[in-house]
């Protein structure tokens, strides 16, 4: 067994946290069923989606405050309590046939909203529920829990759907995230926030950006995730789709290529828990290349064994860099920090992945689909000489704890205390 799973508070976060990767896989299949059962358009579909990630972006810089300012485990507690039991009321509309596609609108704003404030929170708790030794380990066990997803989420969503109808597969949703919350209640974390009784709203996240832009490292970090949610993940999500329903066998090969994703996640989260590489990002960014070569196969189009091979390596590629990166964030940022700088660091790509999305008819238009799935292979190179090139990320190097040894929280900065209490 690896040694994170020994430490109970962890153990509970990561059965929670996959019982909700589930669940997010289980609604992403329901929910747009739901809305054309109604008798919907896939507009609306596209607005309801719409409606939880607007608020999610416009709400993340004071999620990323709040989850600094309390103890992030209630935070993610309230926040699970809130969605699920907005999933229940998402059914019992659905299944009462109560307020229409309106309806739905607002329920998803309102999750989209709680949402905002459960990611920071997780951004920074992890280290809170794990020994430093283990924080690496903790990390590639969690970057396996999309392959959980994947895997048996789709399964379930599929055959909730089937025999429940999309009402009772919401339902389904909404019960994962009571899983999730029982193992949050009964976790413990290490460390307490900081007293925020007299500081003032606008002070703490100016400290927080302070704290994020003071690293070049992080900031072309971001500038590369960004790039990602215009050009790259469209690739995925919506080109790839397509170009299998044009010049393969529809979704039958989609779906070998999404499974071949999962496997190679599984991999790649198993073998970044050994890994101690001294320089983690420049590690970290080389194995980015080949999964821009997998999205170069995608684009020629060959075989679906050729393709869903590639994406058991671009699986098992991106989760390795993926533990590399977060365990890099966590110590290098100051602890009563962390779910504020997370905050600012997930803020781009929330905010750009509904253009990259909403830019994927204009891009195929001009570039066709293969050419669309060419600019993203080109926006991984680029993303790889961007970072490699910044200065800071050759310079940063990693010094890991033996077993046992607890070396101490990075010391934080000291803040601006004002008397006005936001």
């Amino acid at each position: 067994m690896p040694a994170c799973l020994r430490e109970r508070s962890f153990a509970l976060l990561l059965t929670g946290q996959a019982s909700s990767i589930i669940g997010d896989s289980v609604s992403m299949i329901a929910l747009p069923f739901a809305i054309l059962a109604m008798g919907g358009s896939v507009g609306q579909v596209g607005a309801v989606l719409a409606a939880r990630a607007i608020p999610n972006a416009i709400l993340l810089l004071v999620g990323g405050v709040w989850a600094d300012r309390l103890p992030r485990r209630l935070v993610m507690l309230a926040s699970d309590i809130i969605r699920g039991l907005l999933m229940f009321i998402v059914a019992a509309a659905l299944l009462l046939d109560v307020g229409g596609i309106w309806a739905l609108i607002v329920l998803m704003a309102l999750y989209g909203s709680a949402e905002a404030f459960f990611r920071p929170a997780l951004s920074g708790i992890v280290p809170q529920t794990v020994s430093a030794e283990n924080l690496q380990e903790a990390y590639g066990l969690l970057s396996t829990t999309p392959a959980l997803g994947i895997a048996i989420g789709g399964a379930v969503g599929g055959i909730s759907v089937a025999v429940l109808g999309p009402a009772g597969a919401i339902a389904v949703d909404g019960l994962t995230f009571v899983v999730s919350a029982i193992c949050l209640s009964f976790m413990r974390t290490r460390g307490a926030p900081a007293p925020w009784r007299n500081r003032n709203f606008r002070t703490d996240l100016t400290a927080g950006w302070r704290e994020f832009s003071s690293r070049s490292w992080l900031v072309v970090v971001v500038g590369g995730e960004v790039l990602y949610a215009l050009f790259v993940m469209p690739s995925i999500y919506a080109i790839g789709p397509a170009i299998s329903d044009e010049k393969l066998n529809g979704a039958s090969s989609w779906a070998a290529v999404i499974s071949g994703f999962g496997i190679g996640f599984l991999i790649g989260g198993l073998t970044a828990m050994k890994l101690r590489p001294v320089r983690p990002l420049v590690l970290s960014y080389l194995l980015c290349i080949p999964f821009a070569g997998f999205l170069v196969i995608l684009a020629i189009t060959p075989a679906v064994a050729l393709i869903a091979v590639g994406a058991v390596v671009a699986g098992a590629v991106i989760s390795i860099s993926g533990t590399l990166l977060e365990t890099t964030i966590t110590r290098e940022v100051p602890a009563d920090m962390r779910s504020r700088v997370g905050s600012f660091r997930t803020l781009g790509s929330v905010a750009m992945m509904p253009v990259g999305m909403a830019m994927v008819g204009v891009t195929t238009g001009f570039l066709t689909t293969s050419g669309a799935i060419w600019l993203g292979a080109i926006a991984v190179l680029v993303n790889v000489v961007m970072v490699l090139a910044t200065p800071s990320v050759r310079a940063l190097r990693a010094t890991y704890p033996k077993p046992g040894e607890t070396p101490p929280e990075v010391a934080p900065k000291p803040e601006v205390v004002s008397e006005t209490n936001v």
